[in-house]
């Protein structure tokens, strides 16, 4: 009986380390293209403000 609850707690620990490896690999991606989108908006200079202001104005329309 202990055999087998070692073997359960190895496989939970397993499966746990796994699902937190995807977690942290899917947060790195989301946050590396939101700093990708800051720069290409930052490289764009002070046309990149007036440019979201156009933008937003005519979404609602």
């Amino acid at each position: 009986m202990d055999t087998d609850l070692i073997a359960i707690i190895i496989i939970d620990i397993l499966g746990i380390s796994v699902f937190i490896w995807f977690l942290s690999s899917r947060l790195s991606m989301k946050l590396k293209v939101i700093e990708e989108r800051k720069s290409r908006r930052s490289s764009n200079g002070s046309n990149a403000l007036d440019g979201e202001g156009a933008r937003d104005g005519s979404e609602g329309d």
